[in-house]
């Protein structure tokens, strides 16, 4: 059995936006502790945009799991990689 491709892309999109995510909020970590707070803002605004990207992604990804059922055997793809 072959796992979904469209579920692999939707999981792949939903891992690169949560990278990009966990990637702004390690800067704006660093500014914040560099004492930038005033250049924190925009990154904040990064931050939130990212966070916002994450959920569109996950609820896509959870949509296409639910209606398609290719969550099933997930295990099974797991074990043979």
């Amino acid at each position: 059995m072959n796992p979904c491709q469209e579920r692999l892309r939707l999981l792949s999109d939903y891992s690169e936006r949560a990278r990009a995510y966990a990637k702004h909020v390690q800067e704006l970590a660093d500014l914040v502790s560099d004492g930038l707070h005033s250049e924190a803002d925009v990154l904040r605004r990064r931050c939130r945009a990212a966070w916002d990207a994450v959920e569109k992604a996950r609820i896509a990804l959870y949509r296409h799991e639910a209606d398609h059922q290719c969550d099933r055997g997930l295990e099974h793809y797991s074990a043979r990689a």
